[in-house]
């Protein structure tokens, strides 16, 4: 079990605020389960709730691949890529958080756009289809 100060380092929050996270959630996840009960048929997860939570907040913190993911928490790579996708859409539903694509940019005034010519390495046969040698490298 990690301590609080470690809790802050690897996924980025408290214990303290982890727990009232995870209260939160599951509170949504029950009130979601009750209103549609379809969704509790199959076969229940073995990875508790908690460890879900983890699991996303440890993606969001470090970004490793979900194959790396799923080898941490003992599960396939899918798997941990189905929990990550879930676990963010009832935490966006609670948290209120607006999706990338409602974002706007008002206060924006300058874009830079770094757009230096970087130099393409020729092809060695049939050269002239591909590389008329009209731009050459410049030193």
């Amino acid at each position: 079990m990690l301590n609080s100060d470690k809790y802050l380092r690897k996924i980025g929050i408290s214990f303290d605020q982890f727990h009232q996270l995870l209260s939160k959630l599951e509170e949504v996840m029950d009130k979601d389960l009750n209103d549609n009960p379809m969704k509790k048929r199959g076969v229940t997860s073995k990875i508790t709730r908690e460890c879900k939570l983890l699991l996303t907040l440890a993606y969001l913190r470090h970004y490793p691949t979900f194959s790396n993911l799923g080898d941490m928490f003992g599960i396939s790579e899918s798997y941990a890529n189905k929990i990550y996708h879930n676990i963010t859409n009832y935490l966006i539903r609670f948290t209120h958080a607006k999706k990338t694509s409602d974002l706007v940019w008002d206060n924006i005034t300058v874009v830079i756009v770094d757009a230096a010519e970087q130099p393409m390495e020729r092809p060695v046969k049939k050269q002239k289809t591909y590389y008329s040698g009209k731009k050459n490298d410049i030193p």
